[in-house]
């Protein structure tokens, strides 16, 4: 179990939270990545992010949804895409919904603050886990380089990670994360 000063929150019961959030479930492992990636940062909560192929990844996460499958109280529903690819569905169990009750009457704060970022991802980019990818990337940037950059140094920095931001996903990246209040930008030239 990993926890930061600023969170009394688990990962699991994280994961949980940012399921009961989303009633419809959420679409892809990578949107449960970056759903947990941008909640963990708004609580200020060191959840084991990395950099990898879609933006920050977390084996710690990966593997807590993995633990919360085999014990009911996560469900993974698997499809194929047009692409031929395996998409995952994941909602929560009636066990899982027990528990989030229970997390949401032992951390209001935490499980508020949660709700928040899942309720505003998905009104904003409808929880599309590439724009969550986007907005996690830029913020894992800023982060890593602790200084403030326009957009197409954004673009550069996201190379030092293997990460290939175009203009149009560094401005919506950039438009999430104002409206989850996680960055700052000055309009002054």
């Amino acid at each position: 179990m990993i926890k930061s000063l600023g969170s009394n929150v688990d990962i699991e019961e994280l994961i949980i939270t940012i399921l009961s959030s989303c009633p419809e479930g959420v679409d892809g492992r990578t949107a449960i990545q970056k759903l947990g990636y941008l909640s963990s940062v708004k609580l200020n909560m060191d959840a084991g992010y990395e950099a990898d192929l879609y933006g920050p990844f977390s084996p710690i996460v990966a593997s807590n949804l993995q633990t919360l499958v085999e014990f009911d109280f996560v469900v993974e529903k698997a499809r194929q895409t047009v692409r031929n690819r395996t998409m995952y569905n994941y909602y929560l169990t009636a066990d899982g919904h027990q528990f989030a009750e229970v997390i949401n009457k032992k951390f209001p704060t935490e499980h508020r603050i949660i709700s928040k970022v899942v309720n505003a991802c998905s009104r904003i980019v409808n929880c599309n886990y590439r724009s969550l990818s986007w907005a996690s990337k830029v913020h894992f940037i800023l982060k890593k380089t602790e200084k403030p950059m326009n957009y197409t140094e954004a673009m550069n920095a996201g190379k030092l990670f293997g990460w290939k931001l175009n203009q149009s996903e560094v401005e919506a990246g950039v438009k999430l994360l104002q409206a989850l209040h996680l960055i700052l930008v000055d309009t002054e030239k």
